[in-house]
């Protein structure tokens, strides 16, 4: 077991805050880290780890701004927005120029200078990278808090303390299976209120 890419923290980091200075816990607590990871990315309905999306289709739906569905937007990454061509070839498409659009960087919206995207389905396609450039899968090391969004982070030790010192009680774990200890986490966000409000912040805002 290890730490997976989409990880928001380390074994090291979650031991500092519970206090546990012995190592016989680790192996639970990389597979609660990975599954609180998961499931704060299914809740926040977003991906955290800056990855490049290539070729991501979106419907027109004849406005004048497009959601991207992960952000922020890395400055340093390829971005292109590109329309379909025609009506009958499907995998005909045309790059827009970045005249014709704005971006805002950290939202991941686009918008239109005066015209809007056509009401067709999958009629437009976007290649860019975002999330947030953090690495706890491997070393260097570099943290949530690092790149800013260290709260986000504090909310996953709380998730995982939660369920590492309550995983045998089944009033508070509404689900769990022997062998990759698979724990719904929704219960601990509707009773701890600050958890709440934190993962809310994350929210991805807006849908296509």
């Amino acid at each position: 077991m290890a730490i997976n890419n989409n990880g928001l923290t380390t074994v090291a980091r979650v031991k500092t805050f519970l206090g546990i200075t012995v190592a016989s816990s680790d192996a639970i607590l990389e597979s609660l880290i990975n599954q609180v990871s998961s499931f704060v990315e299914h809740y926040c309905d977003r991906t955290f780890v800056e990855t490049t999306y290539t070729d991501e289709y979106y419907d027109g739906t004849g406005a004048d701004k497009l959601f991207l569905l992960n952000f922020p937007i890395s400055t340093t990454g390829t971005f292109t927005l590109q329309g379909r061509a025609g009506t009958q070839n499907i995998d005909s498409f045309d790059e827009i120029n970045g005249e014709k659009y704005f971006i805002d960087y950290t939202t991941g919206i686009l918008e239109t200078t005066g015209w809007g995207f056509s009401e067709r389905p999958r009629k437009y396609r976007v290649t860019y990278t975002a999330g947030y450039a953090f690495k706890n899968d491997a070393a260097p090391l570099v943290t949530l808090e690092s790149v800013n969004i260290g709260d986000l982070e504090f909310a996953v030790w709380k998730l995982v303390a939660n369920a590492f010192y309550q995983r045998k009680e089944t009033t508070n774990v509404t689900s769990e299976s022997i062998g990759d200890y698979s724990v719904s986490f929704r219960k601990s966000t509707q009773l701890d209120q600050e958890l709440k409000d934190i993962l809310n912040r994350f929210k991805r805002p807006h849908k296509n």
